[in-house]
């Protein structure tokens, strides 16, 4: 099938088609000419015989050009072909045409005489005017577009212009369902494909016919229907005199962004000084059971940033062995919050309980003492019904801190309330300073200071505001004009915004932001999830539409991820503090209402059970609902209105049943149903045919219908982490326009055959090759030879190699958008020497190309990895390579020369079983000058138990006597669970950037020294570990379980030591007090010491007992035990001392 999609721009309203022009072209004949459309029809013969022949039907009086007998009809880019009964309606573009329909009226009624022709003459010409009024239609939206961006300025302010934007959308929607349809059928007819179904072909009768111009009609008569409408609009003369046309153009952004650029650290000093005075009244000693501390004030003055602040602090860490984060909104489920206190406390929630059951699963966990953060609380319920007993009947002790926009229910949890108040002028300045000019001079800064204070008192103190303008600002020019402009911008003065609750700076960053950013910051109001990834955001972008192609050969998947950082940039969205790549983000609260406000309708975050208001002037087009029951039923104003794009379920882990609402959603172009219940989709699921994204990951669907083969625009299948799907139906081999298919963490046995056919695949997540134990059929299951036509290829997984049979080689190569691969084998690996010999061989061809920036490789069964991987041109082969990750390989005892890869960033080694030691072929040959690892800045070795040596040879000089440069950008280095290694491998001594280095459970290393640019040390459960010496860099040192450590010195810059005694030790390690009289004669002092250990040694260092001059010549202690139960906190300037253990 024809990669052929419509895209209906609803803020351009331009008509824009994407093509696979490779899949049109013929040969080389000029795809744009007229030979080229007649080529294109020619070569489907087998619906229809051409010949040559004279004349033509339906001249178009000079208004065609005559090739072989038939005539090309071009007003301007739709193309209409007659000719001998024939009729066929195209797309001409640049790179190639597109055939929407095509038909000729005699196949298979056995009658082709041309009195029968002529019978049916009146029905075609109206087919054939579809060309015509579909320009029309494009002609009409393109001038009334121009007046989009002034009308949207307008309308919330201007009621007339308001209804006036309204109907120009609703146009604008149908516009868009009609044309999908038109491309739909039209590209099924071309492939011979019925209407109705995908899976089987037929023109055997008259009535197949009859549908086909029944259908045209209907088309024809919409698209008539449609510009009558748009006549109206554009001739309402009390509308376009009063607005301004403005040319549509995208706007992009005027700088690249990334994570790194994103500065979510980025705080007043209010808040530095508002998060001390807390933790202090939290840290008082006292004998209550819990306390409950709620942090309140308006939406966006930083209560969320004050708490977290709070929760991240080190005396609150040391204090609480158990910290829960809850965002709790206005929509929580008692059991979801439940559930995530148990995962806070480190325990699993499988399987659907009872709030009893649950609760005394809470009890259980809560036995040291907590601090629970209550995030976001509308609703004292939270804590008086559902979390108040468990915590009473705790073990331990808990703080609750609580964040709130109401006093009220504070109070009424006996709160001790804190005020958070708005920022001062200077502190505003400040804030937005760093945010708006973190670039800047000195000389802007002091010019741009004065209109930037007047910008910061618009936003009344809020620093949510500050940082939202400073987004608008960072995309202006660092100038005064440009800087007044937003100053005096009308945006500050909208009338119908509740100031309090919406603040006039956040809609002026709203009216800021480029027409092609709108809807999608819009969009993103329907997730109400904390965490939002970025590639869902994107997909379902580009499913709705709102992503507009580029002239270049980029995907819409790139260009909807730019739109997201540029969002990211403007402080609309933040990145999760969780996701280390930014690929997730959250919402604020106030932007989402922001957005509500402004979707008027259009969007609705709806809860279930609750009355749905709409006006009845607006119709929904996307539906997010929270908390739905056993079965999905939507209120009656959505089925009548039969208009709704997106479906989004929310926090409905029982939903269990959709039954046939699809049918009356015919519109549908996203159905988002993860992490519920279901269990199977409808059949009428296939009549969906404008549905472009299903998500169905997490859920218990055991089956998908046959008839989801139908779902000719579906473009993202998400099934991933579903636990009781074990098989997909054969029918998905025909879902043509799929882009990504999510299978991760399924267990499906096989997929079947086909998975060729699926030639615009970006995502395959999830390729199992061949098929397992329970195939019902010789013939079922995929081999990698399938892989070959997906060329387009960006992320891939292929799991279960060793059921390779012969072919399938090379395969990889044809992918030169490759950027992710997945190489899997399972336990079944081939035990005769002619199977591992073919094995290999197919391995060997396996070489992923050279755009492959991530490489994972597990389970590998063979003794020596593929010659493209041990090759000494592996920088050739791999010169992007960036992230490589291999695990679980038993027989290999040699490393792959990996020191060669140029570009590698991120190095993962686990379950190495065969490796005994690692020497110099991990380098390769490195050319004189040149460094191994060069741009290398995370190492780990993980799980590696036979591994014994890093060999010497890899700190000696090469052959022309120059010394190797190892590591020149090692940031990171993790040595976990290598109990045989005896020495920290030698290479590390020349790693220049070296900061964090983590030794667990490597009971064989006996000491860690000579390390002269290390920053920060970890050492854990090494039970052999008796020396660290000679770190003259080191600042940051922690000691877990070595009981056999007799030596810490020479850490000439250390200034926090934290060290954590087994619960049998009772004294002070003896190197403690030789350290601290070595940094004392040095003329220098660590300041801050934590210790955990027993309670008779906390005991021992408590004012005027045996440790005590240990203690107090330290600048800050902390003191606890393993419970967490007994502490001691001791501050030397100013002095504070502080214990609950015994008499101070």
């Amino acid at each position: 099938m024809l990669d052929v999609n419509p895209h209906l721009d609803l803020c351009n309203y331009q008509f824009r088609v994407h093509v696979d022009a490779s899949r049109v072209r013929p040969g080389n004949v000029p795809a744009h000419s007229v030979a080229g459309l007649w080529y294109e029809l020619k070569s489907r013969h087998r619906l229809v015989d051409l010949t040559e022949g004279e004349g033509s039907m339906g001249g178009g009086g000079g208004h065609g050009e005559t090739y072989k007998g038939f005539t090309i009809h071009h007003p301007k880019r739709w193309h209409v072909v007659t000719g001998k009964g024939l009729c066929a309606i195209m797309w001409a573009k640049q790179d190639g045409p597109v055939v929407l329909g095509w038909r000729h009226p005699w196949e298979g009624h056995g009658d082709h005489s041309h009195d029968h022709g002529h019978e049916h003459e009146d029905e075609i010409c109206k087919v054939l005017q579809v060309g015509d009024e579909l320009q029309k239609l494009q002609e009409t939206l393109e001038r009334i577009g121009g007046f989009l961006e002034s009308a949207e300025r307008k309308r919330l302010t201007d009621s007339d212009i308001g209804r006036w934007v309204r109907e120009l959308k609703d146009v604008m929607y149908d516009a868009d369902d009609v044309i999908d349809l038109c491309i739909l059928k039209g590209a099924r007819l071309l492939e011979g494909q019925p209407l109705a179904s995908a899976v089987s072909f037929s023109f055997a009768s008259p009535c197949s016919y009859f549908r086909c111009v029944k259908l045209r009609h209907q088309i024809s008569s919409k698209i008539q229907g449609l510009n009558s409408r748009l006549k109206q609009i554009k001739e309402d003369r009390s509308i376009l005199p009063r607005l301004e046309q403005v040319p549509q153009e995208h706007r992009a952004s005027s700088r690249e962004t990334s994570f790194l650029e994103v500065k979510t650290d980025v705080v007043g000093t209010q808040v530095e000084d508002d998060a001390r005075n807390l933790i202090k009244l939290i840290l008082e000693n006292d004998k209550q059971k819990y306390r409950v501390f709620g942090i309140v004030g308006m939406g966006g003055i930083g209560k969320t940033t004050l708490a977290r602040k709070i929760y991240n602090d080190e005396w609150i860490k040391e204090n609480f062995p158990l910290r829960i984060w809850l965002y709790v909104s206005n929509n929580y489920l008692e059991n979801q919050l439940l559930k995530e206190v148990i995962r806070c406390a480190g325990r699993d929630t499988d399987g659907f309980e009872s709030t009893a059951a649950l609760q005394t699963r809470v009890v259980s966990r809560l036995s040291t003492n907590s601090l629970i953060v209550l995030d976001d609380v509308w609703c004292a319920d939270v804590w008086e019904n559902l979390l108040r007993k468990p915590v009473m009947n705790g073990v331990g002790s808990s703080k609750i801190v609580v964040t709130t926009r109401d006093a009220g229910i504070a109070r009424s949890m006996n709160a001790c309330i804190y005020h958070v108040e708005q920022m001062d002028e200077e502190s505003g300045w400040e804030l937005l300073r760093k945010m708006a000019l973190a670039d800047g001079t000195e000389d802007e800064i002091s010019t741009l200071k004065e209109i930037g204070v007047e910008i910061v008192k618009r936003c009344d103190g809020l620093p949510l505001a500050i940082k939202v303008i400073a987004g608008v600002l960072g995309k202006a020019e660092a100038s005064k004009e440009a800087w007044e402009a937003v100053l005096r911008s009308d945006s500050w003065h909208m009338n119908q915004i509740d100031k309090e609750e919406l603040p006039a700076a956040l809609h002026l960053s709203y009216a800021d932001l480029p027409s092609h950013l709108k809807p999608c910051f819009l969009y993103c109001s329907l997730y109400i999830t904390y965490s939002i990834s970025c590639h869902d955001l994107a997909r379902a972008w580009v499913a709705e539409g709102f992503i507009r192609a580029d002239d270049g050969e980029r995907l819409m998947e790139d260009i909807a991820g730019d739109y997201y950082w540029e969002l990211i940039s403007r402080n609309l969205l933040q990145p999760d503090p969780r996701s280390m790549d930014g690929d997730r983000c959250t919402m604020h609260d106030i932007l989402r209402s922001l957005a509500h406000f402004f979707m008027e309708g259009e969007g609705i975050l709806f809860n279930d059970g609750a009355r749905l208001h709409t006006s009845p002037l607006t119709k929904v087009r996307r539906l997010s609902i929270v908390n739905v029951g056993e079965r999905l039923q939507l209120p009656e104003v959505i089925l009548k209105q039969n208009c709704l794009r997106t479906l989004i379920l929310h926090d409905s882990p029982t939903t269990r049943m959709v039954n046939d609402v699809h049918v009356r959603l015919e519109h549908l172009r996203v159905l988002h149903l993860s992490d519920s219940c279901i269990e199977g989709l409808p059949d009428s699921i296939g009549k969906l045919l404008h549905l472009r994204y299903l998500d169905l990951d997490r859920t218990n669907i055991r089956r998908i219908p046959e008839s989801i083969g139908s779902l000719a625009n579906l473009q993202t299948l998400n099934i991933a982490e579903c636990k009781c799907l074990d098989q997909l139906p054969k029918s998905i081999m025909m879902l043509r326009s799929l882009r990504c298919l999510r299978l991760k963490r399924t267990p499906l046995t096989h997929l079947p055959k086909g998975i060729s056919k699926l030639e615009n695949l970006i995502t395959l997540g999830g390729l199992i090759i061949g098929c397992g134990e329970y195939a019902t059929g010789p013939d079922e299951g995929c081999q990698l030879e399938e892989l070959r036509s997906l060329s387009k290829l960006r992320y891939v997984r292929i799991h279960n190699l060793e059921r390779t049979v012969e072919g399938g080689g090379e395969v990889l190569a044809n992918k030169p958008f490759l950027k992710r691969l997945l190489l899997s084998w399972g336990n079944q690996a081939p035990v005769w020497q002619e199977q591992m010999q073919r094995a290999e061989e197919t391995c060997n061809s396996l070489c992923p190309p050279p755009s492959v920036r991530e490489l994972n490789i597990k389970e590998f069964p063979y003794q020596r990895f593929p010659i493209w991987f041990r090759s000494a041109s592996v920088d050739a082969c791999f010169p992007n390579l960036s992230y490589l990750m291999l695990s679980h390989f038993a027989s290999c005892a040699e490393l792959p020369p990996l020191g060669r890869l140029p570009k590698l960033k991120f190095l993962s080694i686990r379950e190495a079983d065969a490796v005994v030691t690692i020497g110099p072929e991990i380098l390769g040959h490195i050319p004189p000058g040149a460094a191994a690892f060069p741009k290398l800045e995370v190492m780990q070795f993980v799980d590696m138990r036979n591994w014994e040596l890093w060999s010497s040879c890899m700190t000696e000089e090469d052959g022309d006597g120059e010394r190797l440069r190892l590591l020149p950008n090692l940031q990171k280095c993790y040595l976990i669970d290598c109990p045989k290694l005896r020495a920290v491998p030698g290479g590390l001594r020349r790693a220049t950037r070296l900061k964090l280095l983590k030794i667990r459970s490597n009971h064989s290393l006996a000491e860690i020294m000579n390390l002269a640019f290390l920053d920060e040390l970890h050492v854990n459960s090494n039970q052999g570990l008796q020396r660290i010496s000679n770190l003259p860099s080191l600042r940051y040192l922690a000691i877990s379980d070595c009981p056999q450590m007799v030596c810490v010195e020479n850490l000439d810059s250390l200034q926090h030591l934290v060290l954590e005694c087994s619960p049998s030790t009772e004294h002070i390690p003896r190197w403690l007090p030789l350290l601290m009289e070595q940094h004392r004669s040095e003329g220098a002092s660590f300041k801050k010491f934590e210790l955990q250990c027993s309670l008779p040694l906390l005991e021992s260092c408590r004012r005027n007992e045996a440790n005590w001059d240990v203690v107090q010549q330290i600048p800050e202690v902390r003191v606890r035990t393993k419970d967490g139960s007994r502490f001691i906190w001791y501050t030397k300037d100013p002095q504070l001392y502080s214990t609950n253990a015994g008499s101070a």
